[in-house]
C-alpha cells in the first residue's frame, strides 16, 4: 500500500503541508472547520495515526461546558465578568459555551448537565464553590477541567485564582499607614479558600507593620458573615459582633473579605448614625460594579475576572491536547482601587 504524505494530504485538501502538520497537531491556531477537514482526509486517504491518533482526540464537539453553583445565576455580578472573559476567548477560538447551573446537593452524577454525561463538550471550567467530588466525577469520565476561583485546594487540578494573599496585603498595608492601628478583619475565613487567602495577607500586613515601624497595632475579627456554594450569607449575629468591635476594641478600620461584606458593613455603620469615612474607614474586595455606587464610593481591591475567565480558557486547551505536562496553579495580580471610604491618618478621630 503506498504511503501517505502530508504533501499528498496537502494537495487533496488544498492547503500548504505547514498547515496539515499543525492540524494534525491539533495547533489551536487552525481554524476548527479547516483541522476537521484536514483530519477527515487524512482517515480516508488512510494515512497512519500511530500513537498520534491515540493522543489527540479526533472528534472534537467545539463546545466548553462551564460550570456553576445554581445561587451564582441569580447574583452574578462578580461571576459575570469571568464569564465574559471566557465567552471571548472562546470566540476567539471559534468554540462555543455551555453554560449550566449546577445544584451541589446532589450526587454529581445527577447534578452534572446532560450535556457532559453525552459527550457534547471538549471539556469543562468549574467556577466557585463545586464539590470535589464533581471534579472526581469528571476525572471518572477522562474529560478535561480547570478550576476558576475554587474552595478546593489541590495541587492535582488546574486552577486559576486572583493573588487573593498579595492583594489583602496591600488593602490592610493601606490601612494602616493611613493611621489606623485599630483594624480588623471583617468575613468567615473558613468559608472560602480565597477568604483565607485574605486573612492570611490582613495578618501578614499587621505583622510586618509592627516590625517595621515599632508602633503598637491592635487587630480584631468580625466573624458572622461570608460566602459558600449557595451565595453571601449575614449571620443575625452579625450587627452585635460588629457593634462590640467598634465600642469594645475601639476599631477604626475595616478590611472586608469581599466588596457585598463591605457594603453590609457600611449600612449598619449608616444605621447607627456613625460616618464613613470621617468616623471608620472600609476596604473592600473584588471591585464589583455596586461599589462604586454606594456612598461613599468604596475603597477596594479590583480582581482581573475577565482575565481569570480568558486565562482558564487557555490552560483547559492546553489540558484537552494533553500540552500541559503538570498541572497549573496561576495566580492574577491585584490592584488597589483609591476611592472615598478610607480617611487619611490626620483625620482620624477618636471614639468611644
Amino acid at each position: 500500500m503506498k504511503k501517505i504524505t502530508l504533501q499528498m494530504i496537502a494537495e487533496t485538501v488544498g492547503v500548504s503541508k505547514a498547515l496539515v502538520s499543525k492540524a494534525l497537531s491539533n495547533d489551536p491556531a487552525v481554524k476548527n472547520e479547516t483541522k476537521e477537514l484536514i483530519w477527515q482526509t487524512a482517515t480516508e486517504m488512510g494515512y497512519r495515526f500511530d500513537n498520534l491518533r491515540k493522543s489527540i482526540s479526533y472528534s472534537k464537539t467545539g463546545n466548553i461546558a462551564v460550570l456553576m453553583p445554581q445561587a451564582y445565576l441569580d447574583d452574578i455580578e462578580y461571576w459575570g465578568k469571568i464569564i465574559r472573559g471566557i465567552d471571548r476567548e472562546l470566540a476567539i477560538n471559534e468554540l462555543s459555551m455551555m453554560l449550566s447551573g449546577v445544584d451541589i446537593s446532589m450526587d454529581p452524577e445527577e447534578g452534572l448537565p446532560r450535556s457532559i454525561h453525552e459527550g457534547k463538550v471538549d471539556g469543562a471550567l468549574l467556577l466557585g464553590h463545586i464539590p470535589e467530588a464533581f471534579m472526581e466525577a469528571l476525572e471518572a469520565k477522562e474529560l478535561p477541567f480547570v478550576l476558576v476561583d475554587s474552595n478546593i485546594q489541590n495541587g492535582k487540578y488546574d486552577h486559576i485564582l486572583a493573588n487573593n494573599f498579595l492583594g489583602a496585603y496591600e488593602a490592610t498595608n493601606y490601612l494602616l499607614h493611613a493611621g489606623h492601628h485599630h483594624i480588623a478583619f471583617v468575613g468567615d475565613s473558613e468559608t472560602a479558600l480565597s477568604f483565607r487567602e485574605r486573612e492570611r495577607g490582613f495578618e501578614e500586613a499587621v505583622k510586618n507593620f509592627k516590625m517595621q515601624t515599632v508602633q503598637k497595632v491592635e487587630s480584631s475579627w468580625v466573624r458572622g458573615v461570608g460566602v459558600s456554594g449557595r451565595g453571601n450569607y449575614v449571620h443575625t449575629a452579625f450587627p452585635d459582633i460588629l457593634r462590640e468591635t467598634i465600642t469594645v476594641k475601639k476599631v477604626t478600620g475595616f478590611f472586608c473579605a469581599n466588596d457585598r461584606l463591605a457594603i453590609e458593613t457600611l449600612r449598619l455603620l449608616n444605621d447607627w448614625h456613625l460616618k464613613c469615612p470621617e468616623d471608620f474607614s472600609i476596604v473592600g474586595f473584588d471591585d464589583i460594579s455596586l461599589s462604586e455606587f454606594v456612598t461613599p464610593m468604596l475603597t477596594t481591591v479590583r480582581v482581573p475576572k475577565e482575565s481569570m475567565g480568558s486565562r482558564a480558557v487557555q490552560c483547559l486547551q492546553k489540558r484537552i491536547q494533553n500540552n500541559q505536562p503538570v498541572t497549573e496553579q496561576v495566580l492574577l495580580t491585584t490592584e488597589l482601587v483609591e476611592r472615598d471610604s478610607v480617611r487619611t491618618k490626620s483625620e482620624i478621630r477618636t471614639h468611644g
